[in-house]
């Protein structure tokens, strides 16, 4: 039977989805895409609800990062800090049987993440076929060239993701001189061509109140933007405490997400989200699941510890690993974390599941 938290998951992304359709008035060649994109949810959501009652938990989200090649050196970045290996990336070819797995198991939503996952683009061609699934593409935008945005216009189902720290000093600051100068840029690319694409936005102690105002999510929607994700920063680079949410600034956020959504034409989302909604952690398979370059599937970006290699095994079987089973009986145990990862402050916890 499925889990009351699943339910209650399945039902916001419904929620974000039709919502996604009543926007798609201002991008009337959107709009077929996005009521078909909410069918395809819904029947998905019943996929997952089958296979619960066999007793298979099939998470709606895959979080998937596809390589740890980048161009920027951003501060504090998690992926290079905390996924250093040797390990060879997978084969465009396993990607696309992972893919392929995941659609067939009611998996719904795959974000695509890296390193820059626009450095492998005969992946992203691979994930453009399985037009039931919606990929938010996690970028920093450099490798978006007006050749890369026709490539998405043709691909509704792709959605870039650009990624933003405030406005032109906040980003470069943390990413690179010039990193704005060139978002600037690609945004009138993206729109000329009517795609829906979005921002991710790492909240800082610092950005907070910036990020979150009206007046910012303004300037980004007239600049095309639609879509936004706000994710805590989790401070896996040692003496970066100070950039952690406060316990107010927690308390407020899903509030203050909610008042753009109510106040502005566009799609506003904490990710993950309000753990005491879901009664703990979403990680571990629960909500999602993170899979490595090189095809280790972990609970989260946050937590690379992992028991199951998918270059050897089916994604099915990863589910039910002991490892994943143990952390997702145990979620009560992981709704405060700090930072925005409840599994990173426990890291300790989680790492001696494996001993």
């Amino acid at each position: 039977m499925q889990a009351q938290h699943s339910k209650c998951f399945d039902n916001n992304i419904i929620s974000e989805f039709s919502r996604a359709r009543r926007l798609m008035t201002s991008i009337p060649g959107k709009l077929p895409f996005f009521l078909s994109a909410l069918l395809n949810q819904k029947a998905a959501s019943m996929r997952r609800r089958n296979h619960a009652k066999q007793g298979l938990d099939v998470p709606p989200l895959l979080i998937i990062s596809i390589t740890r090649r980048c161009m920027l050196n951003c501060a504090g970045c998690y992926s290079k800090l905390i996924h250093k290996s040797d390990d060879a990336e997978l084969s465009t070819e396993r990607f696309g049987e992972i893919l392929a797995e995941a659609d067939d198991l009611g998996i719904s939503i795959v974000m695509l993440a890296g390193g820059e996952p626009l450095l492998r683009r005969e992946v992203l061609e691979l994930a453009g076929t399985h037009q039931k699934i919606i990929f938010p593409i996690f970028s920093n935008g450099l490798a978006l060239t007006p050749e890369y945005a026709e490539f998405f216009a043709k691909r509704p189902n792709l959605i870039p993701v650009i990624s933003l720290e405030g406005d032109a000093a906040e980003t470069d600051e943390r990413r690179g001189q010039g990193v704005y100068a060139n978002y600037a840029q690609i945004c009138s690319d993206l729109s000329r061509l009517q795609i829906f694409w979005g921002n991710s936005i790492t909240l800082t102690s610092r950005n907070y109140d910036t990020v979150l105002s009206e007046a910012f999510a303004k300037r980004r929607l007239e600049q095309g933007a639609k879509l936004f994700f706000y994710v805590e920063y989790v401070p896996v680079a040692e003496g970066s405490e100070h950039l952690v949410l406060s316990n107010q600034q927690k308390a407020e956020l899903m509030g203050r997400v909610e008042a753009l959504c109510q106040s502005l034409p566009g799609l506003f989302i904490a990710f993950p989200g309000d753990e005491d909604q879901y009664d703990g952690c979403l990680a571990a398979g629960r909500g999602f699941l993170h899979i490595n370059p090189s095809g280790k599937v972990e609970p989260c970006p946050f937590a690379p510890f992992s028991d199951t290699d998918l270059r050897y095994g089916s994604l099915r079987d990863a589910l039910n690993s002991d490892f994943l089973r143990n952390i997702r009986e145990n979620h009560h145990l992981l709704k405060e974390g700090e930072g925005g990862c409840a599994l990173w402050a426990n890291r300790d916890w989680v790492a001696g599941i494996l001993t």
